[in-house]
C-alpha cells in the first residue's frame, strides 16, 4: 500500500493554521494532519497524510483561498510530497528520534533502545510507528503520558477506553503500567490499527490490550466493554466535542476522561461539552501551545445530557 506524505515548513503560526485546516476541511481527503516545532528555534512544520495521491495544483488553490495570509500562496508553493510503501512509513520520524520521557514512561523504538534498563517504578515502550500517529515526541502524546502518569497515581484502572489509538501508545502504557487491566484501542484508520496490533506484540501485553477498526462509538463491542473506568482521548477537538455524549455514556460513575490534542485556545469549547454532560474538570496540563485535560464523571447519579 502507498502512502502519501505532504509537508511544509514554515513560521509556526502559518503551519499551525494550515494544519488545522487540512484536518477540518471534509473535501481535503487526508487520513491525518499535525504541525510540529523542529525544536532549535528552526521554525515548525506540517504534515498531513493521504492513502489517495492529492492534486498539488488544487490542492493549493483551495488552501490559498481559504488560509488568513496575504502570503498564502508564496508560502503554499514549498508544499512537498511523497510516496511512501509500508516498511518506508513505519520508519518515518524515529531517524535520530530519542527516547521521550513523560512522568513514569520512557518511549522509544528498537532503533534508539537504551543502553539503560528501566529504572524502578520506570515503564518503557517500544513504538515503531510515524510521527504521523505518535511516537511520543508530540506535546499532545507527552501531555496525555503525564496525565495518565498522575492518574496512575491515585488509582488503578482495569477497565480502559483508548479512543483515537494511533500506535497505541496510550493504551499500551497503560497496559504495561497496570498489569490486571484490560483496554480496548480503537481508530478510523485501519493503518494505525495494524501499527498499534503490531506494537502489542512488541510490548508484551497480548492479552490485555487489543485494537479495533471503528469510526465513532456505536459498534456494540463498545457497550459490551463498558463501562470504562479510563477513557483516553488524544484525538482533534471537533470529534472530542462530537462524541462528548457517547463517551460519557460509556463511562462508568467516578470514572476518569483524559483528552488531548488541543491547542491551550481550544479548552474552553471541550470544558463546555463535557461540563453540559454532567463532567468535572479536574486537571489541566499544557506544554507547546498544547494543552490536556481530565475530567471526573461524578459517582453519584444526576440527570445529564446526552
Amino acid at each position: 500500500m502507498t502512502t502519501w506524505l505532504l509537508s511544509l515548513d514554515g513560521p509556526e503560526g502559518f503551519v499551525c493554521a494550515l494544519a488545522d485546516r487540512i484536518a477540518g476541511d471534509e473535501h481535503i481527503a487526508a487520513d491525518a494532519a499535525g504541525a510540529f516545532d523542529l525544536g532549535g528555534g528552526s521554525g515548525w512544520r506540517a504534515e498531513a497524510w493521504f492513502s489517495i495521491r492529492p492534486d498539488l495544483t488544487e490542492l493549493t488553490e483551495r488552501l490559498s483561498l481559504h488560509l488568513d495570509d496575504p502570503d498564502a500562496a508564496g508560502r503554499l508553493s514549498g508544499l512537498a510530497l511523497r510516496a511512501y510503501d509500508d516498511a518506508d512509513w513505519q520508519a518515518i520520524g524515529l531517524d535520530g528520534l530519542p527516547p521521550v520521557a513523560a512522568g513514569r514512561f520512557r518511549v522509544f523504538g528498537d532503533h534508539n533502545r537504551p543502553a539503560d534498563p528501566a529504572r524502578l517504578g520506570r515503564t518503557d515502550l517500544v513504538i515503531q510507528a510515524s510521527t504521523a500517529f505518535g511516537t511520543g515526541d508530540h506535546a499532545s502524546t507527552q501531555l496525555s503520558l503525564m496525565a495518565l502518569d498522575l492518574e496512575l497515581r491515585r488509582a488503578r484502572p482495569t477497565n480502559v477506553l483508548d479512543l483515537g489509538t494511533g500506535t497505541g501508545i496510550l493504551g499500551l502504557a497503560l497496559a504495561r503500567a497496570v498489569a490486571d487491566a484490560r483496554v480496548l484501542g480503537s481508530d478510523i484508520e485501519p493503518v494505525a490499527v495494524r501499527m498499534a496490533e503490531a506494537n502489542r506484540a512488541g510490548n508484551a501485553v497480548s492479552h490485555r490490550f487489543r485494537a479495533l477498526l471503528a469510526d465513532g462509538l456505536d459498534d456494540i463491542r463498545f457497550a459490551r466493554a463498558a463501562p470504562f473506568d479510563l477513557v483516553l482521548a488524544n484525538i482533534l477537538p471537533d470529534p472530542l466535542c462530537r462524541l462528548a455524549g457517547p463517551v460519557v455514556r460509556l463511562m462508568a460513575p467516578g470514572a476518569r476522561l483524559v483528552v488531548a490534542g488541543l491547542r491551550i485556545g481550544e479548552q474552553a469549547r471541550l470544558v463546555a461539552a463535557y461540563r453540559a454532560r454532567g463532567l468535572v474538570l479536574v486537571r489541566r496540563l499544557a506544554a507547546k501551545e498544547w494543552a490536556s485535560l481530565t475530567f471526573e464523571k461524578p459517582a453519584r447519579r444526576h440527570a445529564f445530557l446526552g
